[in-house]
């Protein structure tokens, strides 16, 4: 399942990715991933809500298919935890499932 598709900018396949969407995700400056869920996948952007650690408190991390492109992202996608998907390595090889065994 490719999360990106290659145009004349790299955009967000928004036939694989959805709103609802699991998502473990890691950018190149953050020192661990975050866990959320996607609340909004647009061509250029995806937005995810995770838990901030400490109360009830929510925060949100954009990521840009610009960035997942150039590989500053890492992580994980699923949207039923049976089928996990990389969100790694776009061009060669983005949309490889997870073996969890």
């Amino acid at each position: 399942m490719a999360l990106i598709k290659n145009k004349a900018a790299p955009v967000f396949d928004r036939d694989q990715v959805h709103k609802g969407d699991m998502i473990r995700a890691k950018h190149q400056t953050w020192d661990e991933h975050r866990n959320g869920v996607v609340v909004s996948v647009k061509e250029e952007k995806l937005i995810a809500l995770y838990y901030a650690g400490y109360g009830n408190v929510t925060d949100h991390f954009t990521m840009l298919a610009s960035e997942v492109s150039r590989g500053e992202w890492s992580g994980l996608i699923t949207a039923d935890m049976e089928n996990i998907f990389s969100i790694t390595d776009v061009d060669g090889g983005a949309g490889q499932e997870v073996d969890e065994q």
